[in-house]
């Protein structure tokens, strides 16, 4: 863990965490756009951080997937099978002010490496083999570094590691790790 930091989080994080509007809130009534949870992250998470509390089943909503699959252009037909409408996933919980119920004074409450892969990638995604980031407004580390070499440092990480991490939230799901391989097994 870096000194002066929780959870191994970077410090811009914990400032994030401190400020206001950050990544690990959303807009009230904007519940059904978090990112889905597969099971073994629930899992992991339980497994470092017993207490309840910090999940909710939300319905597969029209919306919701249609949010689902602009992130994974080219595969909606398996955003589909994933998630079919009707039927529901697990995602984080938020409190009535949208904040995740993990979110403490000094940031995340996960320890970084039982966090869900969505929220160890974010800012960042993955289009074919470019990393990218999310122009997000709320975002810190965004903000301060304008670029993405410049926001991968600031996070003190770099294009392998979010290559990774994509790949390992894809497996989760049961995709192939990359987009155009073939498909694996769902294991969750």
């Amino acid at each position: 863990m870096v000194p002066g930091t929780q959870n191994g989080d970077s410090d811009v994080c914990r400032r994030c965490s401190q400020q206001g509007p950050t990544c690990c809130r959303i807009a009230t009534g904007q519940e059904e756009f978090c990112f889905p949870l597969s099971q073994s992250e629930k899992e992991r998470i339980q497994d470092h951080v017993p207490h309840t509390g910090g999940f909710v089943l939300s319905s597969n909503s029209k919306a919701f997937i249609d949010h689902v699959c602009r992130l994974f252009p080219g595969e909606e037909d398996l955003v589909r099978e994933l998630f079919p409408e009707g039927r529901e996933h697990f995602r984080l919980a938020v409190d009535s002010m949208g904040a995740c119920r993990f979110l403490g004074p000094l940031g995340c409450e996960i320890p970084k490496e039982a966090r869900p892969y969505y929220c160890r990638i974010f800012p960042f995604w993955m289009i074919g083999p470019d990393v990218i980031f999310f122009d997000s407004p709320t975002c810190l580390a965004r903000r301060e570094g304008e670029t993405l070499t410049r926001i991968l440092d600031t996070l003190d990480t770099g294009k392998a590691n979010v290559k990774d991490l994509y790949g390992r939230l894809r497996l989760v799901w049961g995709l192939s790790p990359r987009k155009g391989a073939c498909r694996v097994k769902k294991s969750f």
